[in-house]
């Protein structure tokens, strides 16, 4: 079966929402996060795209950007390879990282690109990654939040000020993006499943229980396959701070 064409934005403007293969994690720690950016940033040297916005979450990254040089599909290209390149490197994997189709939705309207800024600004609230997006290391939102010079201001869309901008990006989201929500997220029924079909396991809450190495290596199994750190905590009664501190050990 053919795949549907994607929809061409008459502005030049997409929201992209880049998803770990079977929502696995694609970022394990602060040196991935990093990577990443910094592979943004050569690809937008290298492509002239203007980005305005872009969150990083555990197995899925949103970006609000304008075609500038390159089309989308080769600024994806250049971004996947890029990162993907040094993952696989570093934790001695083969094969795809991410989705073989990313998500793009074309933005035609001013109203519109302000409410899917407000969607990313908000998304590491709803994940439970923070009480406050603007306390989110890995997220940047322009004229909102920009901590660096790798987002672009949003003036050529909006006369707000940067007050008027937060207060409209704390209300609630107008728009339906619960297809974009569930693309990100998977169930704890399904996180149990995956983990005890990688340990053999007769049931999770057994892995508390292991020995620390045995312990340990299937806390990174559980995050290599897109279990969450609060979700892998949930499912096994592990504290985030033990899964925290294998993290770095490991």
């Amino acid at each position: 079966m053919s795949r549907t064409a994607r929809k061409i934005s008459k502005t030049g403007i997409y929201h992209i929402m880049l998803r770990g293969t079977d929502r696995r994690a694609i970022f394990l720690d602060e040196e991935d996060n990093l990577f990443f950016l910094h592979a943004l940033r050569e690809t937008k040297k290298l492509s002239g795209f203007k980005l305005y916005s872009y969150c990083l979450m555990g197995n899925h990254v949103h970006l609000l950007l304008e075609e500038g040089e390159e089309r989308t599909a080769q600024i994806i290209k250049r971004l996947g390879v890029r990162y993907v390149s040094f993952y696989n490197s570093k934790y001695d994997l083969l094969g795809h990282l991410f989705q073989d189709r990313y998500r793009s939705e074309p933005v035609e309207t001013d109203s519109y690109f302000l409410e899917l800024m407000k969607y990313i600004f908000q998304n590491p609230v709803k994940a439970g990654l923070t009480t406050d997006p603007l306390t989110y290391r890995w997220l940047e939102c322009g004229r909102v939040k920009a901590e660096n010079d790798l987002v672009d201001d949003v003036g050529e869309y909006t006369s707000l000020s940067r007050e008027e901008l937060l207060e409209f990006f704390r209300q609630n989201v107008q728009h339906d993006y619960k297809e974009i929500e569930k693309m990100g997220r998977i169930t704890d029924s399904e996180a149990i499943k995956r983990m005890v079909e990688l340990c053999g396991c007769n049931h999770v809450l057994e892995i508390a229980g292991w020995e620390k190495e045995k312990r340990n290596r299937a806390i990174k199994e559980g995050l290599h396959a897109g279990i969450s750190i609060r979700q892998f905590s949930r499912i096994t009664g592990i504290s985030k701070a033990v899964i925290e501190k294998t993290i770095k050990t490991t």
